[in-house]
């Protein structure tokens, strides 16, 4: 299906975006790289068959405008702000990829009532935002390669810990080729469309659904499923067992 781009006039900004599918809105953010914009986004517009998936060009990309120094995230956030409530998306699931993920996160930390979920892709984030994502409370799906060069696996598990309310998921290697760039384990997008494409539908059809236990009440919990039941709690206790076995290792 091919995307209509149009350009959104936002005050001192006007921004171009991309628009493709019909349903529920994904929201969608791109990385820092100076040649990214919205087509970076392309390889999951298969998307289209199930959300309406809009794709702009952050500030100082693409056809959007390019002043002499590039918005850093928070002034990105507000950005994303304005053109949600232009376009009339008052609750919308977002998904940024590397430096985009940061901008979603900043987005969903000041303005919560805008976000349904989050899908972080390899995302990057700012020190300053993770003690402040234990509040967050929002469906979140965290994917990264095992190889990931840039922003690295340990990010993952860091964003995981800090907002509680999320899933990771880890895939297998992606530059096994040692003559592909380092940075392919990067653009998940790019490289493991189909994959990453069918995890996010999932998540997307029922992001409670995939949600793992905080990672903070593992220990208790696994004590809890694996202490002797009293005859009076057997039931309960048998319930407990069964209901946390896909959240825990």
């Amino acid at each position: 299906m091919q995307a209509t781009e149009r350009l959104i006039e936002l005050g001192e900004f006007a921004i171009n975006c991309a628009s493709v599918g019909n349903g529920e809105c994904l929201l969608m953010l791109h990385g820092s790289d100076h040649r990214e914009d919205w087509s970076v986004w392309e390889p999951l517009f298969q998307l289209s068959d199930a959300f309406r998936l809009v794709a702009p060009d952050l500030v100082g990309y693409g056809k959007s405008t390019r002043p002499t120094d590039t918005p850093d995230h928070r002034v990105q956030a507000q950005i994303v702000r304005d053109l949600t409530e232009k376009m009339g998306l008052e609750r919308t699931n977002v998904m940024g990829t590397g430096w985009g993920g940061q901008v979603a996160l900043e987005f969903a930390l000041e303005w919560p009532s805008s976000v349904k979920s989050l899908v972080l892709i390899a995302s990057a984030y700012d020190k300053e935002q993770l003690p402040r994502l234990k509040k967050l409370r929002k469906p979140t799906l965290i994917v990264y390669a095992e190889d990931d060069m840039i922003t690295q696996l340990k990010a993952g598990y860091l964003l995981r810990d800090a907002i509680g309310t999320s899933r990771l998921e880890v895939l297998e290697p992606v530059a096994r080729d040692p003559h592909h760039d380092f940075r392919v384990s990067h653009r998940l997008q790019e490289f493991k469309p189909g994959q990453v494409a069918q995890i996010v539908r999932r998540f997307l059809t029922d992001p409670t659904s995939m949600l793992a236990e905080p990672p903070e009440m593992e220990n208790e919990l696994r004590g809890m499923a694996l202490r002797k039941p009293d005859k009076g709690d057997a039931d309960s206790n048998r319930s407990l067992s069964s209901g946390t076995d896909s959240g825990l290792p």
